[in-house]
């Protein structure tokens, strides 16, 4: 995967270019990501990617695509960026898949994918939260209908 940025600061031309989110070529030059992680969340990580005078930030975050903000302005929307911040309410439905490692592996692996989910969701700040209390209820009944229909059919089968 790749994704390349053309932008301008200070009346110089950089070209971005992300290669499968581990390298960043600025103008060519190769920068390892690992060497400039700025903050680390359970969904998403901050570098800081030095060119020019100035100082980007390169949000990676899972299941979304990646986003280059230049002084607090995402170079493609322009959108003012905001760190992402959990919810204090999301921490309610991580617990209830917390929950789920008590049903095995299918349970752990169920409950790793509940918690990515909820969290994505819940810090999901272009649905209103309404609609983000409502995914996280029926991505919880969904996690568990699986676990049990996994469970109901193996009991089935022994």
């Amino acid at each position: 995967m790749m994704k390349t940025w053309d932008i301008r600061v200070d009346d110089i031309e950089y070209r971005i270019e992300l290669k499968n989110n581990k390298k960043v070529f600025v103008n060519g030059e190769e920068l390892k990501l690992k060497n400039y992680v700025k903050k680390t969340g359970l969904v998403h990580t901050e570098y800081e990617i030095p060119f020019g005078p100035k100082t980007g930030v390169l949000v990676l975050m899972s299941m979304n695509a990646p986003h280059l903000y230049i002084d607090n302005r995402d170079c493609e929307t322009g959108q003012e960026y905001s760190p992402l911040k959990i919810p204090v309410w999301a921490y309610i439905f991580m617990v209830l898949h917390c929950i789920n490692f008590l049903n095995g592996a299918l349970g752990g692996a169920m409950a790793v994918v509940g918690i990515t989910f909820a969290t994505y969701i819940s810090c999901n700040k272009n649905m209103n939260i309404m609609l983000r209390l409502i995914l996280n209820i029926l991505l919880l009944i969904v996690i568990y209908a699986v676990v049990f229909g996994v469970a109901v059919v193996l009991a089935g089968l022994l």
